[in-house]
This record gives C-alpha cells, structure tokens and sequence, in this order.
C-alpha cells in the first residue's frame, strides 16, 4: 500500500511541476493559444493520482494485490501512462515554443502517445480482471 502512496505522489509532484512549468513558460514565451502542455497537469491529476489515492482502500478491503492481473495492471498502467505525459509534454512544449519539426516527428510523437493511451487501457482491463477475481473469492 506504501508503494501506492509513493507511485500517486509521483504524479502528484509532476503533475504540480508540469502546470508551472505550463504557466511560467507560456507567460515568459508570450504564448496566447491552446497547447497540450496544460492539458497535462489536470492528467497527472486525474489518471495518476486520484487512481493510486484509492486503490490502497480497495486493496485493503478486496485484497487486489493477491491477484495475479494485478502486477499486471500495475506494470502496463504506470508504463502507458508515463508514455502518454512524456510524449504529451514533448508535443505541448513544441507548440509551446514554436519549435520547427517535421511532419515525421510530428506523426511520431501523436503516434506514441496514442500507442501510451492504448498500454493505458489494457492496464485498465487487468484491473478490472482483478476485480472480478477478487470479488468472486470474497
């Protein structure tokens, strides 16, 4: 369960890094319009810490961890999710600044998060594997 706390302060702490670097960096660069950079603090947010804020309480009353999807989920869940914000920050801070890239770039850097989305969501669907497991034993 520390493990749990430990991994939501994680995306606590980036989340709170990544929406100042957001406020200060589009203040100092004059940047007026929208950007995937202030999307990323609310994501931490709401995928990072809010899930790993409750999944101690439901792992104590359901005993998930006993699970054997349940290191999967932690794995595949934590691994799309760090994709997603790093290639999310990476794109926000290019139309952030400007910064001249090429349609290839461009491709690979949506391409990646987006594969990140979809490691997000098979780890979504082993939690859930795990909680069908769990219930059905208690």
């Amino acid at each position: 369960m520390k493990k749990m706390i430990r991994i939501s302060a994680a995306y606590l702490i980036f989340g709170l890094v990544t929406g100042l670097f957001y406020h200060e960096a589009s203040y100092y660069s004059g940047f007026t319009g929208d950007s995937v950079l202030g999307l990323i603090h609310s994501h931490a947010f709401a995928l990072g810490t809010l899930p790993f804020l409750l999944l101690p309480v439901l792992m104590h009353i359901f005993r998930l961890q006993e699970q054997k999807n349940f290191r999967r989920f932690l794995f595949l869940y934590n691994a799309g999710l760090v994709m997603t914000l790093g290639f999310m920050t990476v794109r926000g801070t290019v139309q952030l600044f400007s910064l001249p890239i090429t349609s290839f770039w461009d491709h690979m850097i949506g391409g990646l998060s987006g594969i990140g989305h979809v490691i997000l969501t098979i780890g979504i669907f082993f939690l859930f594997r795990s909680y069908i497991s769990a219930v059905q034993e208690a």
